[in-house]
């Protein structure tokens, strides 16, 4: 399965009302420059464990990836994303797994 691929929407003096979509079980990617934010909102009865992938190695070694819990019926934010999580293609593009995507949205904003 493909990761669902997301197209940063961008915050405005005037507002912003973004768009939320319902991820693929692969998880999200998105390009990053530095000034994305993702919002994930748990409608779920039960929490989700959200995984930032990083990109780069140490030394040959990979690099744990940072997890964090989403609670049930909770949303929270995540980012700024430095180029530690950019994937070693060369896009600048980032990977988020989600542990569960049933009633989950997401969207990804910047600056």
């Amino acid at each position: 399965m493909a990761r669902t691929a997301l197209t940063p929407q961008r915050f405005a003096t005037l507002g912003l009302a973004p768009s939320y979509v319902a991820p693929d079980a692969a998880g999200v990617s998105f390009r990053s420059s530095g000034k994305q934010v993702l919002h994930i909102k748990n409608a779920s009865g039960a929490s989700i464990t959200v995984t930032l992938k990083i990109g780069v190695t140490v030394e040959g070694q990979a690099v744990t990836n940072p997890t964090a819990t989403v609670g049930a019926g909770a949303d929270k934010f995540f980012g700024p994303f430095n180029d530690h999580y950019d994937q070693p293609d060369g896009t600048g593009t980032v990977f988020v797994d989600l542990s569960s995507v049933s009633s989950v949205t997401v969207a990804c904003l910047t600056l």
